[in-house]
């Protein structure tokens, strides 16, 4: 069984951001707060050969904990969708 990593978080309130990342090797993900909640912004990439997991499950890692983060600083995760009428969908 593949030890779970230890992953380090950044909060930069002033930007809304969350920065996560995993130490000795070169993944990170960089997640934003926008209307709809947390997005990523950056940081899928290709698998570091040094690292236990592939970029994929660091990635998956990344947005549960950057989502805790946002949780425990009182931002919303997930903002309210809004429908769209059909007609304005086939004019995109």
């Amino acid at each position: 069984m593949t030890k779970i990593p230890d992953l380090q978080i950044e909060v930069q309130e002033i930007l809304r951001r969350i920065i996560v990342t995993m130490p000795r090797t070169a993944y990170d993900a960089t997640f934003g707060l926008i209307e709809r909640g947390l997005c990523l912004m950056s940081g899928f990439g290709p698998d570091d050969r040094k690292a236990s997991i592939t970029s994929h499950e660091f990635a998956v890692m990344a947005k549960t904990a950057a989502t805790e983060k946002a949780r425990e600083l009182g931002w919303p995760t997930e903002g309210k969708r809004r429908a769209m009428p059909w007609r304005y969908r086939a004019a995109k």
